[in-house]
């Protein structure tokens, strides 16, 4: 069932913290202290998202074997598509091990900004095969940084009566960036420009380096290292909050962070293991994260224009359907925070309607006859599940993602969280058009619908109402703390 908010009144009501009306920007005011925060974090993401549209519009040109790097077989495509996924699981990899003891959110912000940066010149510039490869495996260490850093630093930094509307924000700079890339693709590929297409980048790019050397620490980050005093001057600086509130909210920070984040990643991964109540916590995230990757997305993503081929339209169709997710995305972050639904019931309508949509383009497939299946159905079907994923899995995992975790594990837990992502991910787009043209369309979409339905199921047991608590609430919640 759902969660009640009753323990977070109680607890608010413990620590003498009051609950405060979400804040308006009333006409005509100043621009809210969290915003440049925030936009760093989604710039990280929206160059995640113009990766996606843009390297599907590059594979096209270099699929025609007409570009300057010669006439490249499907493996060799293949490697292109995945480069910056092996990139961004290289990066969480990277990011667990090191840990987050002495490198802050701010100085990981900063990294991303500067492999993306690296990354783009080297992939736009890049004269051979093996060095536009080397590009994208490092701009993909750029994702991986960023997709990490992103929702834990929103979360961390932004006022609690916020932070579901704008980690779920994130997921819209990710799907802007990918109409972004689709809308480059659409201009400069049609003339067998792809090197432009992935120089574009850094228009994003800028503005997120500068910004990232703007904005403050995240002041949980520095609370639990013991750095109270430079935590309440973050908290002033990213909210607003007056130096009596900072110190309010930086104590119950502190309050929560007993010990000290691990030096070690066998440390790590013991305090991550040896807890039911961190267990329980990846367990949560990482089971959201797989059921978002393994129930088909990133085929609807990576394959979009093939799809659409399939069916009879063109790559202008894939920009409409990005367009629409993006609108989706917004209809989430509405009503990620409202009473009627928060994360919980998001997630369960999203992946119900996801199953459908689903199930019946398997049956679609399944009963067409030699002319194939009826394409306004098929493309229904496509907007249907791009429709209820955006609205659920989309926005709300990474959401939950970023709140489940304790303070001392979260980096790293996320960082598992994000392999997880990128991992499954992989699998899914390298198995897609094996799996497609080996057993076909209706045994393809009819295992996507079983996971989905498995992911139902999943967040009915498990996934807890975490809207209208802090973090510290959240995780005093899942250790049993508030029964």
């Amino acid at each position: 069932s759902v969660q009640s908010s009753r323990p977070a009144v109680a607890m608010a009501a413990a620590t003498g913290r009051k609950t405060e009306p979400t804040p308006e920007l009333q006409a005509g005011s100043a621009l809210p202290p969290w915003l440049p925060s925030f936009a760093v974090a989604a710039l990280g993401g929206a160059l995640f998202g113009y990766d996606i549209g843009g390297s599907s519009a590059v594979l096209r040109v270099l699929g025609q074997g007409v570009s300057e790097l010669g006439n490249l077989d499907a493996l060799q495509l293949g490697y292109l598509a995945s480069g910056s996924l092996f990139g961004a699981m290289a990066a969480s990899t990277i990011i667990f091990a090191v840990g987050d003891k002495k490198i802050g959110r701010k100085t990981e912000l900063q990294t991303a900004a500067g492999l993306y940066a690296i990354g783009t010149l080297i992939q736009s510039l890049g004269p051979t095969l093996p060095a536009v490869l080397l590009g994208r495996c490092v701009y993909g260490l750029g994702i991986g940084t960023a997709m990490h850093v992103a929702p834990l630093y929103i979360a961390e930094v932004v006022p609690t009566e916020l932070r579901g509307k704008l980690v779920s924000l994130k997921e819209a700079a990710i799907v802007f960036g990918i109409v972004l890339g689709y809308l480059a693709g659409d201009v400069f590929a049609a003339s067998g420009d792809w090197r432009t297409v992935f120089g574009l980048a850094g228009v994003l790019i800028l503005p997120m380096a500068a910004l990232s050397l703007a904005v403050p620490e995240s002041p949980r980050w520095l609370a639990l290292r013991g750095r109270t005093d430079e935590a309440q001057l973050a908290l002033s600086q990213a909210q607003g909050a007056s130096p009596q509130e900072a110190q309010q909210q930086v104590s119950a920070m502190a309050a929560m962070s007993t010990g000290t984040a691990s030096s070690s990643p066998l440390a790590t991964a013991g305090e991550i293991f040896s807890s039911p109540k961190n267990r329980k916590a990846l367990t949560i995230g990482v089971g959201l994260v797989l059921f978002q990757q393994l129930s088909g997305q990133p085929s609807v993503l990576y394959y979009a224009n093939r799809i659409f081929e399939t069916a009879g339209l063109g790559f202008e169709a894939a920009v409409g359907v990005g367009v629409f997710k993006l609108l989706m995305t917004l209809v989430s972050v509405q009503l990620v925070e409202d009473e009627r639904f928060g994360r919980r019931p998001l997630l369960i309508y999203g992946t119900t309607g996801m199953t459908v949509a689903l199930a019946a383009l398997a049956l679609l497939f399944a009963t067409a006859g030699p002319a194939g299946p009826s394409s306004a159905l098929v493309i229904a079907c496509v907007v249907a599940f791009v429709g209820c994923y955006q609205v659920g899995f989309g926005p709300v995992t990474w959401l939950i993602l970023s709140e489940v975790f304790p303070l001392q594990i979260r980096s790293a837990a996320v960082s598992i969280g994000t392999l997880a992502n990128f991992g499954s991910n992989v699998l899914v787009t390298l198995l897609f058009e094996y799996e497609r043209t080996t057993f076909g369309e209706a045994l393809l979409f009819g295992q996507f619908a079983l996971i989905a339905l498995a992911g139902v199921f999943f967040q009915q047991a498990l996934v807890p109402e975490t809207r209208g608590l802090t973090l510290e609430e959240i995780e005093a919640q899942i250790g049993g703390e508030d029964a």
